[in-house]
């Protein structure tokens, strides 16, 4: 038999933090069926993924959607996946919908003289 048990569920990642999914047990047996597993990151390795993901792919993504990335990146390092491989990360929620995470993750906007040469050697 399969059991889900209550967590006292933290992180910044706060549209995935639920102590007691309401379709837990539905969620499990995916996993199990599947064959693939749940895998957790630290808040850290979260907020280090979204300017990577904005960097690299320019999406701007919430805490939430930034979680797929720093798990890919966390199975490469444990070398559960190879570097070569093909993997889809589904990227939902948009940073705007948490900037305060987002603005500790990348710092604050960076201040330039109002004029057009600060402008342009700013772009």
């Amino acid at each position: 038999t399969v059991e889900v048990q209550t967590v006292a569920a933290s992180t910044i990642a706060d549209s995935i933090s639920v102590d007691l999914p309401r379709d837990g047990l539905a969620a499990v047996k995916a996993v199990i069926q599947s064959g693939g597993e749940a895998i957790t990151v630290p808040d850290q390795e979260i907020l280090t993924a979204i300017p990577e993901m904005a960097s690299a792919a320019g999406v701007f993504p919430e805490p939430a959607a930034a979680t797929p990335w720093a798990v890919v990146k966390k199975m490469v390092r444990e070398q559960q996946v190879s570097k070569d491989e093909l993997l889809v990360c589904i990227v939902t929620g948009s940073g705007l919908k948490d900037i305060t995470n987002a603005r500790s993750a990348v710092g604050g906007p960076r201040v330039i003289e109002p004029s057009l040469e600060a402008v342009r050697g700013t772009v």
